[in-house]
């Protein structure tokens, strides 16, 4: 019984990752969350971790992510809290573009109501240069 329970739980995990990755020609997009903004804040951030697979280099042009009225794609510098708004983002055959936290951020702006995780998921476009354009949800994380 306890090893029916433990299959169960591995392949709904299974279930609910694929669930929550894309992909575009070759590229791979995963896990796509919009962190839950501080109290009383119209911005916040989203992440996404975005592998080229293929064998030429494809370029991140942007998103647009209907939970805020603005999204910029943003790159902070660790030292020094240097942020700059890259217009484009090569992404190198075999790389992968990491927009998580330190680095690199998806910034929202403008949020014209509350971002709560129990709302589920929000409709987004990412748009490539060569792949073109792809239609994902992001998840809404309070652990982020």
């Amino acid at each position: 019984m306890r090893t029916a329970v433990v299959i169960a739980l591995v392949l709904f995990g299974a279930c609910a990752a694929q669930a929550h990755s894309y992909r575009i020609g070759n590229l791979e997009i995963v896990h796509p969350a919009i962190m839950v903004p501080q109290a009383n804040s119209d911005c916040t951030c989203a992440h996404v971790t975005i592998t080229n697979h293929g064998s030429e280099t494809e370029y991140f042009l942007g998103a647009d992510i209907e939970a805020a009225s603005s999204t910029r794609l943003l790159h902070v510098a660790i030292r020094g809290l240097n942020i700059s708004a890259p217009s484009i983002v090569a992404i190198a055959p075999g790389a992968k573009l990491d927009l998580h936290r330190h680095e690199w951020c998806l910034f929202l702006s403008d949020i014209p109501k509350g971002i709560e995780p129990d709302i589920g998921a929000y409709p987004a476009r990412l748009m490539f240069r060569h792949a073109g354009t792809i239609a994902i949800e992001f998840m809404v994380d309070a652990n982020q």
